[in-house]
């Protein structure tokens, strides 16, 4: 017997190597269990509701025009377990959950403004606020029944671009009316480092998540003159909105010609909405400047809540879905009537911003931070319950803010009312904010949304190759601009073009499982789903027309 053999013979282990051994390997396997990946339980008001055979956006060839969280799956690197689409990291892709602002947990919060910053940096956040200023004035989007209904969808495509970055965020809501209580609401905790930020003397956002953002006219930080028009929301401006009956005082004619034969309702959301807009002011002040301050999607989702609760309040699920003003042009600009195409989105018309599926597949409110004599708390730090009269949740004060009127209550953040001021306290406040996620999850979130960023650059016929060959691209430039982008290099596709077999997009294999290789979206399919349709042995150009009168004509 040799050496190494006496060594590892059973007989002569000892017996508290082999225990201490059996301890470490149940020590590893408990780490194991630990480590594995808890998979998150979605509650059920955050279930999906039925979809109706042939609903829009179950189907789409980009993100944003998605209605459905399946629909969403393949863009986020998901797959199907039954129905539910779970992530790479394990976790469900879940509808989005529009909290009141500074209800978000530290957490939460650090990952909206992180997922802003980085939407920011990728110029997506530009691009959308190009979008936005190009429907500024002269469209459907502001000043007529359009209102509602176009900027449900805008903020749908903003969500969607932040929840690509990071599937946790969703657009919280900035419920103001909790900010009017104050004697001045301008030393809200809203406007401090945590949330938006503070300005300096000539109103330029300096603090916070957003301090020092160019914006899109070419300044180097964001403007906010506020205080100096308009006014907040009260519990007034909200009980008239939902006092209303009529469609037309909610999609409402704010800018009738003379003639028009429908009354002016001066409480109708889009003209109560435009206060904020004056009080904020600066880049907020304008419609075609608003969307460069971040501030504008919170106050806008909760514009946008307050529409659903008045349609869940005063219509049922199949009167949401038809009701909209009539047609009247001295009333309204003709792209606010009802078929009218949802410019930029040509693909919809306005009628269809008032779809069900955006609540009941797509996204979900909290209600209203609220607060009871039993219970006088409201559920963040950064609010404090006014349990004077009916009780209320008011928005906390920043340090050294005016407080008057709230000595002995809660009212001010990390500090304490003393002489109508916000002043330190004789202990240390309990916790001081966190203004961002740490270095090490950060990176975490990058390097997944790496993987998962999306560049809508497509061909749509199969033919645009062999079309761009011919000289179409500057022949039939409109119809090659829409239908053969990729082609002629009027975007730059991510895909490699010398491969005609692969799957080019990442629906594809869902697409193909959906039977979609044939019938309306066959041309696209067998341009960029080849693979998945089995299309690889069969000449791309086999009935290709080869002349730009062919093209005409399709235009036509």
């Amino acid at each position: 017997m040799s050496a190494c053999q006496h060594l590892v013979s059973p007989r002569r282990i000892n017996p508290s190597f082999h225990t201490l051994r059996v301890s470490l390997q149940r020590r590893a396997r408990a780490q194991n269990s630990a480590n594995a990946i808890t998979r998150i339980q979605v509650p059920d008001f955050l279930q999906p509701g039925p979809v109706m055979p042939g609903s829009r956006g179950q189907v789409a060839s980009h993100p944003y025009d998605c209605m459905t969280i399946n629909c969403l799956c393949p863009y986020f690197q998901g797959h199907f377990e039954g129905t539910q689409c779970v992530l790479p990291n394990g976790q469900p892709l879940t509808m989005a959950f529009r909290k009141e602002y500074r209800t978000l947990s530290e957490e939460e919060r650090n990952r909206y403004h992180n997922a802003m910053r980085s939407f920011k940096l990728s110029g997506e956040y530009d691009r959308l606020c190009n979008e936005h200023l190009s429907v500024g004035s002269g469209s459907g989007a502001h000043s007529g029944p359009g209102f509602l209904p176009w900027h449900r969808e805008f903020l749908k495509r903003v969500e969607i671009g932040l929840r690509l970055i990071d599937p946790t965020v969703s657009i919280p809501y900035w419920d103001n009316i909790m900010d009017n209580y104050l004697p001045d609401p301008r030393q809200s905790i809203l406007f401090s480092p945590p949330f938006e930020g503070e300005t300096d003397d000539f109103g330029n956002v300096v603090t916070g998540p957003y301090a020092f953002w160019p914006t899109v006219d070419g300044r180097q930080a964001i403007l906010r003159i506020m205080g100096m028009e308009g006014s907040l929301w009260t519990e007034s401006t909200l009980a008239s909105i939902m006092g209303q009956s009529a469609i037309e005082n909610i999609l409402h004619y704010t800018a009738p010609l003379i003639g028009c034969p429908m009354p002016v309702n001066l409480g109708a959301p889009e003209f109560v909405h435009s206060f904020i807009h004056l009080w904020v002011g600066g880049h907020m002040r304008d419609p075609p400047t608003s969307a460069n301050d971040p501030i504008f999607y919170p106050y806008h989702a909760f514009v946008d809540f307050v529409w659903e609760l008045w349609r869940q309040t005063h219509q049922t699920p199949q009167a949401r879905e038809l009701e909209y003003p009539m047609d009247i042009a001295l009333c309204e600009d003709p792209q606010h009537f009802s078929y009218a195409p949802m410019r930029p989105y040509f693909n919809l018309v306005n009628r269809d911003g008032l779809s069900n599926m955006y609540t009941d597949q797509m996204y979900r409110y909290a209600p209203r931070p609220g607060c009871s004599t039993q219970v006088p708390t409201c559920g963040s730090p950064y609010l404090f319950c006014d349990t004077r009269g009916v009780p209320h949740c008011v928005s906390k004060i920043k340090p050294n803010g005016i407080c008057m009127g709230f000595e002995g209550l809660d009212a001010c953040f990390n500090s304490v009312c003393q002489g109508g001021r916000c002043v330190p306290g004789a202990t240390p406040p309990p916790f001081v904010p966190r203004t961002q996620l740490p270095a090490a999850q950060r990176a975490q979130i990058s390097r997944s949304q790496a993987s998962r960023i999306f560049v809508a650059c497509f061909n749509r016929n199969p033919c645009c190759e062999l079309w761009a060959r011919d000289g179409e691209c500057r022949i039939s430039g409109d119809y090659m601009r829409q239908f053969c982008a990729a082609a002629c290099n009027f975007c730059r596709a991510a895909f490699n073009a010398t491969n005609e077999c692969a799957d080019r997009h990442v629906s594809c294999e869902q697409w193909r499982s959906d039977g979609q290789c044939r019938g309306n979206s066959e041309q696209f399919m067998q341009e960029n789903c080849r693979s998945s349709c089995g299309l690889c042995n069969t000449p791309k150009f086999t009935a290709c027309p080869r002349r730009s009168t062919v093209l005409i004509k399709v235009v036509e």
